[in-house]
């Protein structure tokens, strides 16, 4: 009898979390937006194998060259990421990463997805589809690794630092992916139309910052209540990409 009346508060108890959490939790939506390069009168020489990007953000230093961007038309946002980047001390690592495999997929010479964010502690499984070897390789600080060359199966490799990787093959000199590697589950890619939705957002002062391979991530303050949502849209544009950009 004990025993039954305390597995029932037991539920009842996890039932009042879960709908409290439901109830109170804030999200952060809106949409990113990529604006199109205007027409050079002639090609860019400036822009021929100059593109270089060398993820990491915060504490890291960033060095990116962005001079390529600019002749390129960009109309598909699911390469963005956005992405809490402050969070209050008490928020960190609270939440388990997941025990399944973030999945990148290896076709036609490109990885699939291209951005890929992860919570700290996941482990990546990289699937190759071609009919050829390849192997994925970082030198990023937030972690360097290797993979053996692989063809009909997967190879795998888990991030237990938070920061920035780019992902490279032995293959095709080309071929990048990148890593947005987090301390917490608040970020999210937008959808085909640019739409985003962060949802589950404890209440609290945070940056919420867009991310794009391609351009200097944009950051925003806000501030957020119980059961609160902000909309908040981004932009970027390659317009006003700067030649050098130099960060500490």
């Amino acid at each position: 009898m004990l025993h039954n009346f305390a597995r029932v508060a037991s539920l009842v108890l996890i039932l009042s979390w879960f709908f409290a959490i439901s109830t109170d939790a804030a999200a952060v939506r809106g949409r990113v937006y990529l604006h199109k390069k205007p027409d050079f009168p002639e090609e860019n020489p400036y822009a021929k194998n100059q593109f270089r990007t060398d993820l990491r953000f915060s504490k890291w230093h960033m060095h990116r060259r962005f001079e390529s961007s600019r002749l390129k038309n960009y109309d598909n946002p699911t390469d963005a990421v956005v992405y809490l980047s402050s969070i209050p001390e008490p928020y960190r690592m609270q939440d388990t990463p997941t025990q399944t495999p973030a999945v990148i997929c290896i076709e036609n010479a490109r990885f699939h997805p291209r951005t890929m964010p992860i919570m700290q502690g996941t482990a990546i499984e990289f699937v190759n589809k071609d009919p050829v070897y390849h192997d994925v390789y970082s030198f990023s600080a937030t972690h360097a690794f290797q993979t053996p060359f692989f063809k009909e199966w997967s190879a795998f490799t888990t991030f237990k630092k938070p920061g920035g990787a780019t992902l490279h093959s032995s293959v095709y000199q080309d071929m990048n992916a990148h890593i947005l590697v987090l301390e917490h589950p608040w970020f999210t890619k937008p959808r085909d139309n640019g739409y985003y939705h962060i949802r589950n957002i404890r209440p609290g002062i945070y940056k919420v910052t867009a991310w794009h391979p391609d351009f200097p991530p944009v950051t925003k303050d806000i501030e957020i209540n119980y059961s609160e949502t902000i909309t908040i849209d981004f932009h970027f544009s390659v317009a006003e990409l700067p030649e050098t950009i130099v960060k500490e």
